[in-house]
């Protein structure tokens, strides 16, 4: 199974998919993309794009098809806002105190918290819980366009296995692209602090 590290962020587990003898993502998305397979549907590559890897992710398939590495908030894919035939990928990764030149007053403010459930150098950060100390949590969002002619447009109706085989490519693809860009970022970003 691959392993996260400075500039893997998201890593496809084909292993863990196809443990029974069957695809979980295939069933998934068997699940949550209706109207793939009606003739008269029409998806545009970046509709597709960000519908499956919502399904390929946590919280719809947990573990995900797409492990995404635990120390970052989130990574997610929807069309772009100015132009929706285009993809927008997120990255958002929690950044500690230390990046601010300066601090919003004086005194200890709480900052992002390892997940001591599960500890290891990709920590989950978490929230820290006030009490009597005020927090200050930072995130940064890495937004990483993919233009319309770099997507897939999938041909409709789609049967179970061309939409598995589709969406598999797809959202390997994309893992891929968020490696390749937005790994450097968010490594330059957080540094060694992960």
């Amino acid at each position: 199974m691959p392993e996260f590290d400075h500039s893997t962020l998201a890593f496809i587990d084909d292993d863990y998919d196809e443990r029974h003898g069957h695809s979980r993502f295939g069933l998934y998305l068997d699940e949550n993309a209706a109207g793939l397979d009606d003739s008269d549907f029409r998806i545009s590559g970046a509709e597709f794009a960000a519908l499956v890897w919502t399904v390929a992710t946590a919280p719809t398939m947990s573990p995900g098809y797409v492990r995404i590495r635990p120390d970052l908030l989130a990574i997610t894919a929807n069309p772009a806002e100015d132009d929706p035939a285009d993809l927008v990928l997120r990255i958002t990764a929690p950044l500690p105190h230390r990046v601010l030149n300066t601090r919003p007053g004086k005194g200890r403010w709480l900052d992002w918290e390892k997940d001591c459930h599960r500890c290891g150098p990709w920590s989950a950060k978490v929230e820290p819980i006030p009490g009597r100390q005020p927090v200050l949590t930072l995130t940064a969002d890495i937004l990483l366009p993919i233009p319309a002619e770099e997507l897939t447009v999938p041909a409709t109706p789609l049967a179970r296995t061309g939409l598995t085989r589709a969406a598999k490519r797809t959202v390997a693809r994309l893992a891929g692209h968020i490696n390749r860009i937005g790994g450097p970022a968010v490594a330059a970003l957080l540094g060694d602090v992960s």
